[in-house]
Parts: structure tokens; sequence; C-alpha cells
């Protein structure tokens, strides 16, 4: 059963009229967030750079918007807070999902290179992070829920900038759980494992099928595998929940 069939069976209560903020929402793991919380009830601004993200402005209760922006760009930034600002209100949940990777091995990085991957991956949630927090903190509440890897535990071949983003997404996560939470706020990290996504489809297909064999539940996972602990995280059913990383790799983790 997909996200939207169990949301509509079920509900969830705790994220009805909730304000939500989604990077990377156009496709993927974001997609798929982005879609089970304007289900579950939340107005829902989805952000990405694909124009894609537009489809968002099409939903018939109204209660989702498209905004394109780069997020590695703090003046982009600016402008999505604003927007949800005067299109929903003030956020009460951001959501980091945004990320590129682009395989190289180490020695052949270049600084151009290490550059992108580091400011999408990781200054995107600083920006974002510190983009919201004065609505945040001036209520006293919020969550964030920001996007790692499970690579930002074992490493992985051709990934070293993409490795170290995820890996510092994290650190910043605890470290920003420690300085937030005596203001009400609650940041928390999702690691996924091998989810069928395009960057998947980066992975050679040998590669591809060696880890699958590694994996306990013996399959890729699917973004709408990610929904369940993203709203949980977000609604106050959580609501003592802080400096954590969820795992999510159907027990790849363990081996």
């Amino acid at each position: 059963m997909d996200s939207d069939r169990q949301m509509k069976r079920n509900g969830f209560p705790e994220i009805k009229d909730k304000i939500v903020l989604i990077t990377g929402a156009a496709q993927g793991i974001g997609n798929a967030i982005a879609r089970a919380f304007v289900t579950a009830g939340a107005k829902v601004l989805a952000a990405d750079m694909d124009e894609s993200i537009s489809a968002f402005d099409h939903s018939d209760d109204g209660h989702s918007r498209g905004c394109r922006v780069d997020v590695s760009r703090a003046a982009d930034v600016a402008d999505m807070v604003n927007q949800c600002l005067q299109t929903f209100g003030a956020p009460d949940v951001l959501i980091n999902v945004a990320a590129i990777s682009n395989p190289v091995p180490f020695q052949k990085m270049d600084l151009a290179s290490w550059q992108k991957v580091i400011d999408v991956n990781l200054t995107s949630v600083f920006l974002c992070t510190q983009a919201v927090l004065p609505q945040m903190t001036e209520r006293r509440k919020g969550s964030i829920i920001n996007f790692s890897s499970i690579i930002a535990h074992t490493g992985g071949e051709t990934s070293a900038h993409y490795t170290a983003a995820k890996a510092g997404v994290e650190g910043l996560s605890r470290t920003m759980a420690l300085e937030l939470g005596p203001c009400g706020i609650r940041v928390n990290c999702i690691a996924p494992g091998m989810i069928d996504t395009r960057m998947l489809a980066l992975m050679p297909a040998e590669q591809r099928r060696k880890v699958i064999g590694k994996v306990p539940l013996r399959r890729v996972g699917q973004p709408d595998d990610l929904v369940g602990v993203a709203l949980l995280l977000a609604s106050d059913a959580s609501s003592y929940i802080t400096g954590q990383t969820f795992h999510v790799n159907g027990g790849l983790f363990l081996t």
C-alpha cells in the first residue's frame, strides 16, 4: 500500500494544518514525503530547482504550493521562506531533503565538484534552518528534519564529497539539537540506505546487485518507505525526541 492510500485510510491527525516546508520535493524521497504530508492535511511549500515542482500548485484544496529555488544560495532561500510566510504562514516543520551526488574517485575530484556537492547537501541545511529560526524561536516550537545517508557511517567509493556532506549534516544536526532545544525546537536526522531514486541509478549495476544481496530485507527501498518516520518526527507524537538519527535501510546497517 503506498503512502497516499495509507494516509487516506488511517489519517494522521497530528499533522493536519501544520505548515511544512520541504526541499528537494520534485522527485524521489522529497516528492513522496511532500505528497504524504499534503494527503495528511498539512499545508506544504514544496521546493526544488526542477520546474516540475509547479505540480504542487494544482492541489484541489490549495494546501500545497511549488517553489523553484537553489537551496545553496542564501538569497533564494530567503525568498523561499518569504513565500511560505505569505502563502501559508510561519513554518512548523522544515524538512531538508535536497541532495545531489556526482560520483568521482577522490584522486580525480576537483574543487568545483567538491564544493557543489557540499553546498547543496550541507550548506543548504545551514541556510534553510537559519532562515526559518526567527519564526520558530518566536513561537518556541518547531521540528527540523535533516536527511543524511547510510554512507555517512559506512563511507563509499567515489563519494568522498557526498560522504563528507552527509556526515556533516549529522554533526550539524546534533549541535543544533543542543542549541535549539531550550527554544522548543527539535532537530533530528533520517539516514536512508539504498532507495530507488535517480541517485541510485548512478551506482553501477554490479555494485548495486552486490549491495542488495547484503540487505536483510533483500530489496531496494522505495521513497514511500521514508514517509512514516518523517510524519512521526514532524508530529507532536515525537515531542521528546531530538538529536537522533533514524536509519531506514532494510537492515543494511547491520551487515
